[in-house]
C-alpha cells in the first residue's frame, strides 16, 4: 500500500528520493537546450549532462559536467561522495538502481540485529500510534533506514536496504495479525487496545519469519486457538 506523502521505492520502501536530482536534471534536458539555472546544458542526444567538448563546461565526477565555475563545481560536488557515487537526500551514497537490473539488488542478505531491532521498534510504535495506519507525514522510517545504510559498507546497501524492507513488511504483518487475532473485526485506523502488542517482541515474530524465495521473506502462521 502506497503511504501518504511517499512515492513507491526499492523494496516497497516507498522512497526514492536518492534518485531525485537525476530526474531533475533529465527533466531539464528534455525541455530544454540550456538549463534555466545556467548550471547543465545539453549536448548530444541522449546526454543530459552535457560533453567535455563544451569550452564552458568541465567533468566534475564521470559522466557528470556542470559550468566551469568554481562555486557552482564546488556546490555540484557536494551531491558525490569521493568516489563519484551521487549521495541521496539523507547524505546516503550507494542507493542510485539507474541502470540496474532489479535482480542485482533484490536479494535477502544478512542484516544486521541491530538495524533489525531499530526496524522493529519504529514499526511496532508507529502502528500502536497510527492504529495500523501507515502514515507517510509522520513516520520516521526513512531515518531508520538512513542510519541502517550508514552503518554498513556502501556496496552492500542496496542488498541490505531490500532485505530491510522485506523485515519491515512481516514485522507490519505480525502486528495486523495480533491485533485481529484479539479483535477478528478490527480494520486498520480503528481503535485497539496497545496491551495485546505488549507479548509481540522482533525475536517472537522472527520465530516465524521463513525466506520464501531469493528476494523475499514472509510469515509462518500460527494456530490463534492455541
Amino acid at each position: 500500500m502506497k503511504r501518504k506523502g511517499e512515492a513507491m521505492g526499492i523494496g516497497s520502501i516507498h522512497t526514492n528520493n536518492y534518485q531525485s536530482i537525476l530526474q531533475m536534471l533529465r527533466q531539464l534536458n528534455k525541455t530544454s537546450t540550456k538549463d534555466p539555472f545556467g548550471i547543465f546544458r545539453s549536448g548530444i542526444q541522449n546526454n543530459w549532462a552535457g560533453t567535455a567538448s563544451d569550452s564552458d563546461m568541465v567533468e566534475v565526477v564521470p559522466g557528470f559536467f556542470c559550468k566551469n565555475d568554481p562555486k557552482i563545481i564546488a556546490n555540484f560536488r557536494k551531491n558525490f561522495d569521493k568516489d563519484g557515487d551521487l549521495i541521496n537526500s539523507h547524505g546516503v551514497a550507494g542507493m542510485d538502481i539507474t541502470g540496474k537490473d532489479p535482480s542485482e539488488w533484490h536479494k535477502i542478505v544478512e542484516v544486521s540485529e541491530k538495524g533489525r531491532q531499530s526496524m522493529f521498534d519504529m514499526v511496532k510504535r508507529e502502528f500502536i500510534q497510527e492504529y495500523g495506519i501507515a502514515n507517510g507525514d509522520t513516520t520516521q522510517r526513512s531515518e531508520v533506514y538512513a542510519a541502517y545504510q550508514k552503518s554498513i559498507p556502501k556496496a552492500d546497501r542496496l542488498t541490505a536496504t531490500w532485505t530491510l524492507g522485506q523485515y519491515e513488511r512481516q514485522y507490519n504483518k505480525a502486528m495486523y495479525e495480533a491485533v485481529r487475532a484479539s479483535n477478528p473485526g478490527w480494520q486498520p485506523g480503528q481503535y485497539f487496545d496497545a496491551s495485546v502488542l505488549d507479548g509481540i517482541t522482533r525475536e517472537s515474530v522472527e520465530a516465524r519469519i521463513v525466506q520464501t524465495g531469493t528476494d523475499s521473506l514472509g510469515l509462518k502462521s500460527v494456530d490463534v486457538r492455541a
